[in-house]
């Protein structure tokens, strides 16, 4: 990997620490970003924080559930056929579904209390591709605190709750289209999405200690990860923070030469 590659995932590692401490630093404005972004086309901020899990039946047969769809951009609406505003929004959040689909980004539209084959029917008539679980005792919503339909919520690729619209919206005008632009693009993005503990006296785990044939560290929270770096046994590590992203967590370490460094603590995120 180049010199300058390193020396920018050395700079979003030492981003990561600073916002966690200086809350007012440049480093701290990406969360407020989104929250900026999310309120220019009307979405407020949710009643919590980390949005509930759910696993449900869909339309089609299916297993619909949030822990399913880790890592993309989630769009969590409530409906029904009966709901004329629900309705009225159907074509607009297909027309996103279709724009963004494929880049990591997903629509689940949670019915509530209707069978299979009256969702069914009307998502054929309609010609609407997104998964329609079936929410047909209302706990779901109820766990979402939803009083009145359509309400939607968006969800991170971690789990968290970025932002919800109470009532009907269009999905595709252009001003929210160019948002999700930016959203999706960022989806992966640690910092932007994903929360920070810091600790410095947390002992590192032993997955991320340099054994006799050192560690590699790799830049991404997959398999396919390129290598940031090699840390040799003899190098001093202390763990700085940890950051809890789509697929476990991550821990910022220093080593002895006062670098900070990122790997992962998670299956597949680093090697030996």
């Amino acid at each position: 990997m180049s010199r300058s590659a390193v020396r920018f995932f050395v700079a979003v590692a030492a981003c990561v620490i600073f916002s966690s401490i200086l809350p007012g630093s440049a480093c701290a404005q990406s969360k407020d970003t989104i929250d900026d972004l999310l309120k220019s086309i009307g979405l407020s901020k949710p009643a919590f924080t980390r949005a509930p899990d759910f696993s449900l039946t869909d339309a089609g047969g299916g297993i619909a559930s949030m822990s399913g769809n880790r890592g993309s951009l989630m769009l969590v609406n409530f409906w029904a056929t009966w709901c004329g505003p629900c309705r009225d929004e159907m074509p607009s959040m297909e027309q996103l579904s279709r724009s963004f689909g494929s880049q990591g980004f997903t629509v689940l539209a949670v019915n509530q209390r209707e069978n299979a084959g009256q969702v069914l029917r009307f998502m054929k008539t309609h010609g609407l591709n997104f998964r329609a679980p079936l929410d047909t005792d209302g706990r779901v919503a109820a766990a979402y605190r939803v009083y009145g339909i359509p309400a939607t919520y968006l969800i991170d690729g971690s789990g968290q709750a970025l932002g919800m619209k109470a009532g009907p919206k269009d999905w595709a005008a252009r001003g929210v289209i160019e948002v999700f632009r930016k959203l999706v693009s960022e989806r992966g993005s640690t910092v932007a999405s994903s929360s920070m503990d810091f600790d410095p006296n947390a002992p590192l785990p032993k997955v991320l200690r340099p054994r006799n044939n050192g560690l590699l560290v790799h830049a991404q929270q997959d398999p396919q990860s390129e290598i940031l770096a090699k840390l040799d046994r003899s190098d001093d590590l202390a763990a700085l923070g940890k950051v809890s992203g789509a697929s476990g967590y991550w821990y910022i370490v220093r080593t002895k030469n006062g670098r900070g460094r990122m790997g992962s603590g998670n299956r597949g995120g680093t090697n030996e």
